[in-house]
């Protein structure tokens, strides 16, 4: 089975998580890449940053591969404002998932309760075959090893 773990990451948190879990499964690995600058000062990166993603809005994004060679797409993002990045928000409209089989995983600080079916939505005529959602202390503590293991595993059945 052909695997692609594609990701959003700002800080690097999210791409770290990936990058474990395209390890763990063999995968190929692709960042997704939000041509929009994000950074400045923190409190009003930060307040833009989560008033985009709670207007649901898009973005420029670029990355390398293509959906369509894959069998499995496992795909990516931070939580911000309780949402989906617009990166990943654009990516998902971007590729092609129609009968794929995807799978989601996100980093958050708080509220990642509807970023799943938030995902789900927007890809109506995938197979989606996993969730994971890891804290972003448990990132940064090096906590997350295992569950991102434990995921991939899960994805192999």
């Amino acid at each position: 089975m052909k695997i692609l773990v594609a990701c959003y990451s700002r800080t690097g948190t999210t791409k770290e998580v990936g990058e474990a879990i395209a390890k763990e499964l063999g995968a190929d690995f692709d960042e997704i890449v939000d041509l929009k600058k994000r950074t400045g000062l923190p409190p009003i990166r930060f307040l833009i940053a989560g008033k985009d993603a709670t207007r649901k809005r898009k973005t420029n994004i670029k990355f390398e591969r293509a959906a369509a060679g894959y069998d499995l797409i496992v795909i990516g993002t931070p939580v911000w404002a309780g949402n989906i990045t617009p990166a990943v928000r654009t990516y998902l409209g971007a590729q092609r998932l129609d009968g794929k089989k995807v799978a989601f995983f996100c980093t958050y600080s708080i509220g990642h309760e509807k970023v799943f079916d938030e995902m789900k939505a927007l890809v109506p005529k995938s197979v989606v075959v996993g969730t994971l959602g890891i804290p972003a202390k448990e990132v940064k503590a090096g906590d997350y090893l295992k569950r991102a293991k434990e995921f991939a595993e899960s994805l192999k059945k």
